[in-house]
């Protein structure tokens, strides 16, 4: 099990929680973590199969947005996570008075096992998740009701991370520009979709494109060669950002890996070869991911 001695000892020094804490609600579990999507979602393990999480009480930096695409901090933000539940770790799962959101997510704190927490856990010292993401830096407060049981832990948390200067609140520190891994031109591939958690892939892929400038995109369209199946843009000048192209139909895009071309006419204007990047059902991927 993954210790945490050295986040939470910082944490008691500068003014995170340092009593012990039990978990207010009934427990579940313990199950496994199946993968860490963003810095605040995640899947884990259930009796139904894999179940997408999302954590309660804070909002950490996206790195795949539909709209925005990739937030600083987001990549550190997620890399916290997963060096925190590495997968197969076993966590608890306590729930609140709202359970799941609009997007189908279980809403829920987590707790893992940890020697140095802060909570009690079945008789056992743990760290609670969402609170030790918070206190590290990785995630604004986010209280919607009625999920508020730990709201002024979340708080405090953010206020000490952000007097403290950690993490994404650290001054005068910039965000690693992971876009500029990515090839240059006005209109590139950046993430996709390509194994979602719906029947014969139907109505569930997607790949998302960053726009660098006003671009016409009439007459492109992306293409996959396997299934010669084409998906058009939306005609007109697009402005910049991160335009999501969706596939209507059954999948087209190969789980086991594949290559995506962006094309205008005959003219490849770009491709993304994703073979070396397999993901999880329901997933996302983006180009420039290390």
């Amino acid at each position: 099990m993954r210790k945490l001695a050295t986040w939470l000892t910082l944490f008691a020094l500068t003014g995170g929680v340092g009593a012990q804490l039990e978990p207010v609600g009934s427990l579940f579990g313990p199950v496994s973590v199946l993968t860490v999507i963003d810095g605040d979602t995640l899947v884990l393990e259930s009796n139904l199969g894999p179940r997408t999480v999302r954590l309660i009480g804070i909002d950490a930096p996206e790195t795949s947005h539909p709209e925005r695409g990739r937030d600083p901090y987001g990549p550190e933000a997620r890399a916290f996570v997963a060096a925190l539940l590495p997968e197969g770790t076993p966590v608890w799962v306590e729930l609140d008075l709202g359970v799941n959101d609009a997007f189908g997510r279980l809403l829920a704190y987590l707790y893992v096992e940890d020697p140095d927490g802060t909570w009690v856990v079945e008789g056992r010292p743990a760290a609670q998740v969402n609170l030790a993401i918070a206190e590290a830096g990785f995630a604004a407060e986010l209280t919607i009701e009625p999920n508020s049981t730990y709201a002024d832990l979340y708080r405090d948390a953010v206020a000490s991370a952000r007097e403290a200067g950690r993490g994404m609140w650290a001054p005068g520190e910039a965000a690693t520009d992971h876009l500029a891994a990515l090839p240059e031109g006005p209109i590139v591939i950046h993430c996709a979709l390509y194994d979602p958690a719906t029947p014969n892939d139907e109505d569930g892929e997607w790949v998302s494109l960053l726009i660098r400038e006003p671009v016409d995109t009439r007459g492109y369209y992306l293409y996959d060669e396997g299934s010669r199946s084409t998906f058009r843009l939306p005609p007109g000048i697009q402005e910049p950002g991160a335009l999501r192209v969706g596939n209507p139909g059954q999948g087209v895009w190969n789980n086991g890996g594949d290559v995506i071309y962006l094309k205008r006419g005959d003219a490849i204007v770009d491709q993304w070869d994703y073979r070396d990047r397999l993901a999880p059902e329901g997933v996302v991927i983006c180009r420039d991911e290390e």
